[in-house]
């Protein structure tokens, strides 16, 4: 017999016991009285209830998975309560990510702007969120805030320049009398080498001091730059209360990190010679800022 006709002959029986009928028959053990008959079972009929059985038993334990309290004992399922706080706990933390991006994104702007770099340019949140539709658009707008931001740089930098003339710590009358009360610790224990000069580009005091000598904070506040250029060397910038602004270079080390909060007479680098100073020794470049404009730091402490 060939292999053919064996699947032939399978497959003959195959059929015709799917067609035979049985009956199922219920009947008393002791008497064989016959309590309760099945007829006309088939195999087809058999396949179709056990088909038809278990997509119910499917459908009823998907629904007490999904909509009762059973699906938390489930490997995979939460709370309902403890699913909300982690979508809270989620949004937060992206929140907090973004917020810190933008910080992060100020500063920087903030540090290339005293480094004396163009081009420093802050979006906001509508800029990020929007998709770039129209390039053309978005690329105009960009050039926009860039010429505004540039323009009043260069309007802040001419105030500056006229209050010379009439002062010489480069700030307006106006804006002097709202600092006369500024008190503020000697950044460094050494003698001016060189006084402030506005006109020179020159916007602090150079102190000369001996090796490792230790740079102090000048009042309380927050440290929102502490990195390294060529020009400057290391750079540790402070931001204090009521807009004033105090900056430290060419030091050797830097003691504190971004986000630092600082009190006066902490201890926050040690003087050194890094950055361009032209084989000079060491000293502190101290500078005070205020509102935007470079004051004169010995109209406002004592270096001995």
């Amino acid at each position: 017999m060939s292999k053919f006709e064996k699947i032939k002959k399978v497959w003959n029986i195959m059929v015709s016991e799917w067609k035979t009928r049985y009956r199922l028959v219920f009947s008393n053990e002791d008497t064989h009285e016959q309590s309760f008959t099945i007829r006309r079972i088939t195999i087809q009929k058999v396949v179709v209830v056990a088909i038809l059985a278990a997509f119910v038993i499917i459908v009823l334990t998907t629904i007490l998975i999904a909509l009762t309290p059973l699906r938390v004992y489930i490997p995979g399922y939460t709370d309902q309560k403890d699913y909300k706080l982690y979508k809270q706990t989620a949004a937060r933390v992206d929140s907090l990510e973004h917020q810190l991006a933008i910080n992060q994104q100020f500063i920087n702007n903030f540090t290339d702007m005293l480094d004396g770099k163009d081009g420093a340019v802050y979006e906001d949140d509508a800029s990020e969120a929007t998709p770039d539709v129209h390039p053309v658009e978005r690329q105009k707008e960009r050039e926009n805030k860039v010429h505004e931001i540039l323009e009043e740089a260069d309007l802040i930098l001419g105030r500056v320049g006229e209050s010379n003339t009439s002062n010489t710590s480069g700030v307006p009358n106006i804006e002097q009398a709202k600092i006369t009360s500024i008190s503020i610790y000697p950044p460094a224990i050494g003698a001016v080498t060189r006084l402030f000069d506005a006109s020179q580009n020159h916007y602090g005091i150079d102190i000369a001091a001996t090796d490792n000598t230790t740079v102090t904070c000048v009042a309380d506040g927050v440290v929102i730059s502490a990195n390294y250029t060529a020009s400057d060397g290391y750079t540790i910038i402070v931001q204090h209360p009521g807009n004033m602004i105090s900056i430290y270079k060419h030091n050797a080390v830097l003691m504190k990190q971004v986000g630092a909060r600082v009190t006066a007479g902490m201890p926050i680098a040690t003087v050194g010679k890094t950055g361009a100073t032209k084989g000079r020794s060491n000293h502190l470049h101290f500078e005070l800022w205020y509102n935007g404009f470079p004051i004169n730091p010995l109209n406002y402490l004592v270096i001995e």
